[in-house]
């Protein structure tokens, strides 16, 4: 944690020497890294350092690691460029997310983030013409299903992202197509009205698209660690960055999490960073005590199953009807998945919300049977 960040002071140097010279289980700090999607920014501190006793087998691993991850970038860099070029011709705002966008801007190098795809945001009302593109640009989505304009109006109702592969270049690309950022948390468009009226023209390796304002960069990153359960290292990381390297007005992010039903999320996310990383919070957003339930830095950073990932959603809302509400949206209100399941008329499509549970518990029942050895 000391030297798996964008900046490296000379206070946390010196403590990290210190460490260093006391000797390392090096096969587990390096399997640690990797896991936890740091391995760039280790193996590019280690190599400022200088001096370690940096065994020649790991050291190896951290450099190789280092140097897959700079070429699969370049290989994102180069089809993100070509989403961007493609969707700004058809007329389509888009914003970057995560990924090699967020790499160039947060640590002025490509190659320093882990990163497994790419990711853009567009406006609600351009999605029929962000797939139109995106097919013409060669990518299909995962599923290798037609997306009808039937579809696109499910979709845009049940989900916040839809996600694409480019199968012809030299290594497959997968692509998430987003339109939200809360996945079923609010049933209007509040969030992303405020995100877009805050969004910046800027030049992505010369294409011109937008950003993110500093604030709802540091929310939509805190809702995407929250997302995940704060899992993985990385996501930490990019947000102590943020905010660190940024002039955030707390006040105004404040404000937006609190008018959102997000401010749990925000603080807990923050106080995390601040536990980890002493991340500059101050004092409204942050909290002393982390909750009990809260498990930062895991063993490893595996994805929790179907129910689990659900309910643990629920402990992040703030409000009495917030809770219910995100439940029956999960529950009750059909997606693509029911319509590729069985196609029905369009007098008969109230049929698909009471398929849509039945489909869950199947998934569920299916899983529970696999975890328990069949």
């Amino acid at each position: 944690m000391l030297l798996a960040r964008g900046t490296v002071t000379p206070g946390i140097e010196a403590e990290a020497r210190f460490l260093l010279a006391r000797g390392l289980c090096w096969p587990r700090l390096v399997e640690q890294a990797r896991l936890h999607g740091v391995s760039p920014l280790l193996a590019r501190t280690l190599r400022t350092l200088g001096g370690c006793a940096l065994p020649p087998e790991s050291s190896a691993e951290l450099e190789l690691d280092a140097r897959l991850n700079a070429a699969r970038n370049a290989l994102f860099v180069r089809a993100l460029t070509g989403v961007l070029e493609r969707l700004r011709d058809v007329g389509v705002p888009v914003i970057p997310l995560k990924g090699v966008a967020l790499a160039e801007s947060l640590y002025g190098d490509v190659t320093l983030r882990d990163c497994s795809d790419i990711d853009v945001l567009v406006p609600r009302d351009a999605v029929a013409r962000a797939f139109r593109a995106l097919l013409v640009d060669g990518f299909e989505p995962v599923d290798d299903s037609a997306i009808e304009q039937a579809d696109i109006e499910l979709l845009l109702r049940s989900s916040i992202e839809h996600v694409f592969v480019l199968r012809s270049s030299s290594a497959p690309t997968l692509l998430d197509l987003h339109w939200d950022i809360a996945w079923r948390w609010r049933g209007d468009s509040a969030a992303t009205d405020d995100l877009w009226a805050e969004a910046r023209r800027r030049r992505f390796w010369g294409i011109e698209a937008y950003s993110l304002s500093p604030e709802w960069e540091v929310l939509y990153l805190a809702i995407h660690a929250a997302h995940h359960r704060w899992r993985a290292l990385k996501w930490l990381v990019d947000i102590h960055e943020a905010c660190s390297a940024r002039r955030v007005d707390w006040v105004r992010l404040s404000d937006k999490a609190r008018r959102l039903g997000w401010e749990k999320v925000l603080r807990v996310t923050l106080s995390t960073c601040h536990a980890l990383f002493g991340t500059p919070v101050p004092d409204d957003l942050s909290q002393r005590a982390l909750p009990r339930w809260l498990k930062i830095f895991p063993e490893s950073p595996v994805e929790a199953g179907l129910w689990q990932e659900a309910l643990f959603a629920t402990r992040l809302f703030s409000g009495i009807s917030a809770k219910p509400a995100y439940l029956g949206r999960l529950l009750f209100l059909p997606t693509i998945g029911e319509r590729g399941l069985v196609f029905l008329p369009a007098p008969m499509e109230v049929l698909y919300y009471p398929l849509r549970p039945l489909r869950l518990a199947g998934r569920w029942i299916t899983s529970n049977s696999r975890s328990h050895g069949g």
